[in-house]
């Protein structure tokens, strides 16, 4: 029988929820454990606390999960045309998209995101960004 080492006991212990279940599948294959034998050993492993008595932090980098708040108000909020031609807003079938797009007269990206919309000429018009939610008003 194939031992898991130290190192990937603590990793899991530091885990939880789906995670750990995860992290037990994976170690059970590459050690070539049942997962009773695992839970076994993770449970006669000893822990070693952190001085505020939690598991220690995993060993990995967690700073892709820095996320910028998309509710914020970008810097500049005025329209920036584009030509309509160069895009397709044939995506919906349904007659009343088939009007809809009659409208559209214009194209013009995203001020948050920069996704192409296309617009009426009607001003002052409220957008909402289908991708990013972002609403702005545009007069011009």
């Amino acid at each position: 029988m194939a031992t898991v080492p130290q190192h990937e006991l603590a990793a899991l212990a530091a885990l939880s929820g789906y995670d750990q279940m995860l992290e037990v599948d994976r170690l059970c294959k590459t050690y070539g454990v049942d997962e009773a034998t695992l839970r076994t050993m993770l449970q006669s492993t000893p822990s070693s606390p952190t001085p505020a008595g939690n598991n220690p932090a995993p060993s990995w980098d967690t700073s892709h999960k820095d996320v910028p708040n998309l509710q914020q108000t970008p810097p500049s909020t005025a329209p920036t045309l584009v030509n309509k031609d160069q895009f397709r807003f044939e995506y919906d079938p349904t007659r009343e998209a088939e009007e809809r797009r009659g409208q559209v007269s214009q194209a013009i990206l995203c001020s948050a995101c920069g996704v192409a919309l296309g617009i009426p000429d009607i001003r002052p018009i409220k957008v909402t960004c289908p991708a990013c939610l972002f609403e702005a008003t545009y007069t011009d």
